[in-house]
């Protein structure tokens, strides 16, 4: 080997320049030993920002995987915080709970006195009992903060523990689509996780995903009616950028009463209707109740509601009662957590925010109702609906204000006492009812406005019936499908 070397002695920069390559004794060329100084996938791993950003994207097998390469890369997985912040449970097999399998080893003789203690929490909760505990005796159960259990066999005991368990640090939780859980209890759970007298700092549960569908749910059939895949596919900022109904499933009614009691503490991927029909709407009795469809007080009638649909503003007057929510306005724990839940933060600014793409750098606003706020005001075709200022649909009640000089107080002998109304023409005081907005022209579209109506429904010109030409397959623009696929005779021999 040549090399060059400084004729000053105490120079600073002393080079060696190798001329030569290194040869072996079988005169073969060595590469340079890189390995020496670690592996580069450990070195840009080693990286934190990246480390971050990386970590959560990968699942939890491919996780583990990697701190069984060699001690180098377990220490960094398991001893790194922040590896398992985010940890997606829904698509692992360990998780799943395998029925067939349970029911067999149920036949088995030999089994019985080992399942005589197995209490039904234990039973459907018991692969996910069992990660917790495997993550525990590593030290990671704490780390994480974000866990995705969706479509997951889920108990209310479990989810108790999640929510109030101190081993426990979840931020974020989601259990769309779950199985085996009790909804009653889950809701006395997060009730009092939210206690007036709970201990400060609690509970350490900032979002819950339940209403909404999973990311990984399995596409529903093809059908006639295109708004039943609307109800069950989700997509990017639900609330802001999709209007219509936002929750699939019917809900129990003591989720209202939960959402309302959980109001500023957690937010769910819902929010509790505002509607004026409601004690905690800010219009709550300053709507007449003749513009209702439901009156208030009425015995039907709920204190509170689950907001089901997603409502741009009044197609009348351009706001709504009980005003417009937007994100720039409104407490980040009062607003619903979009989906899908973020992968790369835990916050709960991280699950209320909208993305700039969806928003377009605009200030998105929505309003958020349940059904019976909206019954016979909103159009299942455009989203259009009208607020209780600007329309009264036909099927409100009427009420009357003062008695006419027509009218007869009628009193029984048991004490009951009735009006019996006798109206007059225009002297009776009754405005007469309005024209409808919505009407039911097809069953399978649902109630549409008369824009919708202009362009779906037809009537045949052949046997003059009444047609739509979404949901009745085989026809044309001016034929319905009995008559098309009869051609002219057909239709001749119909008219006849």
């Amino acid at each position: 080997m040549l090399s060059v070397v400084s004729n000053h002695s105490n120079a600073p920069h002393v080079r060696f320049l190798e001329l030569t390559p290194k040869l072996n004794s079988f005169n073969r060329w060595i590469p340079p030993q890189q390995t020496r100084r670690g592996s580069p996938l450990l070195s840009l791993l080693s990286n934190r920002l990246i480390l971050d950003y990386t970590a959560p994207y990968l699942p939890a097998s491919a996780r583990l995987n990697l701190a069984s390469t060699n001690r180098a890369f377990r220490a960094l997985v398991l001893n790194t915080i922040g590896v398992f912040r985010h940890l997606d449970l829904s698509c692992i097999s360990a998780a799943q709970l395998d029925t067939e399998a349970a029911e067999q080893r149920g036949d088995d003789r030999s089994d019985v006195d080992a399942d005589e203690y197995l209490t039904e929490d234990d039973f459907y909760s018991g692969p996910l009992r069992s990660i917790f505990s495997s993550l525990k005796r590593h030290h990671l159960l704490g780390d994480v903060q974000t866990l995705i259990l969706d479509g997951l066999s889920v108990t209310a005991e479990l989810c108790h523990e999640i929510i109030l368990d101190p081993a426990y640090n979840v931020r974020v939780l989601s259990l769309r689509g779950a199985k085996n859980l009790n909804e009653r209890k889950l809701c006395r759970s997060l009730q009092y996780a939210c206690r007036p007298t709970r201990p400060e700092g609690t509970p350490r549960l900032k979002a819950l995903y339940y209403f909404g569908a999973p990311e990984n749910a399995a596409e529903p059939q093809q059908s006639k009616n295109g708004r039943r895949q609307q109800l069950v596919k989700s997509s990017e900022d639900d609330w802001y950028h999709a209007k219509g109904r936002m929750t699939a499933g019917s809900l129990s009614e003591e989720w209202a009463a939960t959402l309302v009691d959980c109001f500023g503490i957690i937010a769910f991927d819902t929010v509790a209707c505002k509607g004026p029909r409601h004690l905690n709407s800010p219009a709550y009795g300053k709507i007449e109740a003749s513009h209702l469809v439901t009156p208030m007080g009425a015995p039907h009638d709920t204190q509170w509601a689950v907001a089901c649909y997603s409502l741009p503003a009044c197609a009348g007057c351009g706001v709504a009662p009980e005003g417009l929510t937007t994100h720039a306005g409104t407490p980040l724990s009062q607003l619903p957590a979009l989906s899908p839940p973020p992968v790369l933060s835990s916050s709960l600014r991280a699950c209320t925010t909208p993305s700039p793409s969806v928003t377009g750098g605009k200030s998105p606003s929505f309003v958020p109702r349940c059904y019976d706020c909206i019954r016979d005001r909103y159009c299942d075709g455009c989203h259009k609906w009208w607020c209780e200022d600007c329309y009264t649909p036909p099927t409100a009640p009427v009420f009357h204000r003062t008695l006419s000089t027509t009218d007869v107080v009628i009193v029984s002998p048991d004490g009951d006492a009735w009006i019996e109304q006798h109206e007059q023409g225009a002297d009776s005081g009754l405005a007469p009812k309005p024209k409808a907005r919505i009407n039911r022209s097809c069953w399978e579209c649902g109630n549409h406005c008369h824009d919708c109506i202009e362009h779906t429904q037809r009537t045949c010109v052949g046997c003059r019936g009444g047609y739509c030409v979404s949901h009745n397959e085989g026809s044309t623009s001016t034929h319905c499908d009995w008559c098309a696929s009869r051609g002219p005779r057909g239709r001749f021999i119909r008219q006849h």
